[in-house]
C-alpha cells in the first residue's frame, strides 16, 4: 500500500467513519451531560493519582524499573487515559452544547425582532450569520485533533474492557494466594483493590451505564497486536534483566506448556470479546427502546 493510500485511509477513517461522532464517545443513554463529565473528569483524576502512588511506592522500594512490565500497570495506564480522553470529549461536547443553545437563543431573540431588519442592501455578513438557524450557524468540522482524540478513546475503551477482566481473573485466581503478604499496609492495599478489583468495576459502570461508544468484531486485531506487544515486552525484560514479570513465563516451571498458556490467554480474550459484542448489542437494543417508551409516558 502506497504512502499516500495509508494516509488516504487514515483520513478516511477519522473524517468519513459514521461511528466517529461525539454523540456516540460523548454522551450516555442514562447519565446527564454535564455529570457525565464530572464522573469522567473524577475518573481520571483518581486513577492518574492511583498510578503516579503505584510509580512512587514501586521507585521507593527499588522496583521502578520493571514497573512498567506488568501487564496490569499497563492496563490500568490505559484506563487512565481512556479516562484523560474521555474527559476531554465529553467537556468539550457539553460546551458546545451549551453554546449552540446560547446562540440559539440569541438567534430567536434576532427572529423576533425581525420588523426592526435593515433593508436588503444594508446587510453585512454579521447580521447574515446571526440571523442564521443554528444548525448551520454552528456547523464547523472537526479539527484533526479532536478526531484523533475519538479514535483514541474507542480504541482504548475497547481494550480496557477486556482487559481489565482478565486482569482480575488472574490476579485474584493465580496470584493473589500466593503473594498475599503485598497487601500489608493500607496503601497497598487501596492500590492493590484499584487495580485489580476496582478496574472490573469501571469496565461494567462504562458498558452499563456511562457510556455509548460501539463495540466492532472487526477490530479484535487491535488487542491480538496489544497482546503480541506486551509477550515481546516480557521476553525483553528476560533477556536484558533477567527478570520474568510473571512466574507463568517462566520454561523452569511450565517448560513447553508456555505457548499454551499464551494461547489459552488469547482464547480467553476472545471469549470476553465475544461477551462485551453481545452486551454492546443488547444494551445499544434495549436502551433506546426505554427511552421512547420514557418519552412517551411523559407527553402522554
Amino acid at each position: 500500500m502506497t504512502r499516500l493510500g495509508i494516509r488516504r485511509r487514515f483520513y478516511c477513517f477519522l473524517f468519513h467513519n459514521p461511528v466517529l461522532r461525539d454523540e456516540l464517545f460523548a454522551t450516555s443513554y442514562v447519565v446527564p451531560q454535564r455529570i457525565l463529565a464530572g464522573i469522567r473528569s473524577t475518573l481520571f483524576i483518581y486513577c492518574l493519582a492511583v498510578l503516579i502512588g503505584n510509580l512512587a511506592v514501586n521507585v521507593a522500594h527499588g522496583a521502578g524499573w520493571n514497573w512498567a512490565a506488568y501487564f496490569t500497570t499497563l492496563t490500568f495506564f490505559g484506563i487512565t487515559l481512556y479516562y484523560g480522553f474521555a474527559s476531554y470529549t465529553t467537556i468539550a461536547f457539553a460546551w458546545r452544547q451549551q453554546k449552540m443553545r446560547v446562540d440559539g437563543a440569541a438567534t430567536l431573540i434576532d427572529s423576533e425582532s425581525a420588523s426592526q431588519s435593515p433593508p436588503l442592501a444594508d446587510i453585512d455578513e454579521g447580521y447574515i450569520k446571526n440571523s442564521m438557524p443554528r444548525e448551520i450557524a454552528q456547523t464547523r468540522p472537526p479539527s484533526l485533533a479532536h478526531q484523533v482524540a475519538l479514535a483514541s478513546q474507542w480504541i482504548l475503551y475497547e481494550s480496557f474492557t477486556c482487559f481489565a477482566p482478565l486482569v482480575s481473573l488472574i490476579y485474584w485466581a493465580l496470584l493473589f494466594p500466593t503473594q498475599n503478604d503485598m497487601l500489608d499496609s493500607r496503601l497497598d492495599t487501596w492500590m492493590g483493590v484499584s487495580m485489580h478489583a476496582l478496574n472490573s468495576v469501571l469496565m461494567l459502570c462504562e458498558v452499563g451505564v456511562f457510556a455509548k461508544t460501539p463495540y466492532r468484531h472487526s477490530h479484535f486485531w487491535v488487542l491480538f497486536v496489544f497482546l503480541a506487544l506486551y509477550l515481546g515486552l516480557a521476553y525483553f525484560m528476560v533477556a536484558v534483566y533477567g527478570f520474568y514479570v510473571y512466574p507463568f513465563f517462566e520454561s523452569r516451571y511450565f517448560g513447553g506448556y508456555i505457548a499454551l498458556i499464551c494461547v489459552l490467554i488469547v482464547d480467553i480474550i476472545g471469549v470476553v470479546w465475544v461477551v462485551m459484542l453481545m452486551v454492546h448489542r443488547l444494551r445499544d437494543g434495549l436502551y433506546p427502546r426505554w427511552l421512547l417508551k420514557r418519552q412517551r409516558a411523559t407527553v402522554f
